[in-house]
This record gives structure tokens, C-alpha cells and sequence, in this order.
């Protein structure tokens, strides 16, 4: 099976998977200027006990020894993230405004059925051969593109792509919100629902390496 929008066009950049590699080299692991980081461009609306229990949680799975991760967790995490009780039903039942001019979300009633087919595709041999940052990117534009919430959509989808990176031994996605960076966020997600992903994942790789450089001087 191979995954719907991003297949052909995700090829690893020489430039920012040395990148990434030399400064994975000397990161000194994940500590609380990157835990703060994490929070502080995570979205305002968040409340900081409900979201650090996700992104701790989200860190436990990804350290597990036959890390995985499912529909299952992502409900859960988006519970987390929410105070929801894990009986609840959290998907959508309505209809979201596009988050941009190209930006089409599957209505509500095709969430269920499209949300086991990406996990499926997750699961393909194709998506395991991508390098850990492109995978997120499929994960967080695949998700953001179904758009399954009707609260906190991004921050959860931030969070489940992290989960690739840090199984691979990188820091959690940290999108920073500075002016620089979310004008390119912006362009990058245009692109990406336009078929053309490596602009996000070059900015996901360089938000890594951002990442580590704040654990660095820690």
C-alpha cells in the first residue's frame, strides 16, 4: 500500500540529515528547557498539567522496546491533552474550517474509516523506510489533513508526530513561534497539501536541531 500524498517527493536531503545527525551526536537527551520549549509553542489555550502529561506519556511510548504507535494511543493522547474520561468519544462530528486555501478535511461521518486507513499506512513496508523526520511529517500533515478533533486538532497531531522522532532518538517536534518561523510554517503546509512535502520536513529537521541546541546550553 502506498501512502496518498507523500510518496515520491520525500527524498532525505544530504544537507539536513547531516545536519541533524552531527548535532544528535552531542545532544545530551531531553531535559526541562526542551520540556519548557515544548509547552511554551504548543498553543495558549492549553492547559500546561493536561499537556505535560501527554507529552510525558507520548515520550513513554516512544522509549518502549518494540515502540509503536496506533489509533489507539492518538484517542488516548488527545484525551490526555483534553481532561477527557477514556470512555468519551473524541473524534469530530462536525465540520472544521480549512486551516488554509488548500485544505480540504474529510467530513466528520468518513473520519473513522479514513483514520484506520492512515494507521494502516503507517504500518507499510514504504513508510518504515522513511528517515524517522519524514515520518513525522507524514504523520502530522496526514492528521492535520483529516483534521479528527474538534479541539486541539495541531497540538495533537505535534505531539503523536513526535513520537517518531523521539523512538529514533531525537527531541519531541517543537514548532517555535517566532515570526520567521511561522511564516515558513505557513508556506510549508501550503506546499505540503499541494503534494510538495520537503519543506516542512527540512523545518521539522531544523526545529530539531533547534531543539538540541536548547538542550545543549542547558
Amino acid at each position: 500500500m502506498e501512502l496518498p500524498i507523500f510518496n515520491d517527493n520525500l527524498k532525505s536531503s544530504g544537507s539536513w540529515t547531516a545536519a541533524l545527525a552531527q548535532a544528535q551526536a552531542h545532544w545530551p537527551g531531553l531535559n526541562e528547557e526542551i520540556r519548557a520549549a515544548q509547552w511554551a509553542n504548543a498553543g495558549p489555550d492549553l492547559d500546561p498539567n493536561r499537556f505535560r502529561a501527554a507529552a510525558e506519556q507520548l515520550s513513554a511510548w516512544a522509549a518502549e522496546p518494540e515502540a509503536a504507535f496506533s489509533l489507539a494511543r492518538l484517542l488516548s493522547l488527545h484525551r490526555l491533552l483534553n481532561g477527557a474520561a477514556a470512555a468519551d468519544d473524541v473524534l469530530r462530528k462536525t465540520e472544521p474550517l480549512p486551516m488554509n486555501a488548500l485544505h480540504d478535511p474529510t467530513p466528520a461521518i468518513l473520519l473513522p474509516r479514513m483514520l484506520d486507513n492512515a494507521f494502516d499506512w503507517f504500518d507499510t513496508d514504504s513508510f518504515r523506510e522513511l528517515h524517522a523526520v519524514e515520518q513525522a511529517a507524514v504523520v502530522y500533515l496526514r492528521l492535520l489533513d483529516l483534521h479528527p478533533f474538534p479541539t486541539h486538532t495541531a497540538a495533537t497531531a505535534l505531539l503523536a508526530a513526535s513520537f517518531y522522532t523521539e523512538r529514533a532518538g531525537l527531541p519531541p517536534l517543537i514548532l517555535f513561534g517566532d515570526d520567521t518561523t511561522r511564516a515558513r510554517f505557513a508556506q510549508a503546509l501550503e506546499a505540503a497539501f499541494r503534494m510538495l512535502t520537503q519543506p516542512l520536513v527540512e523545518l521539522l529537521a531544523e526545529s530539531l536541531t533547534r531543539a538540541m541546541q536548547l538542550g545543549k546550553s542547558a
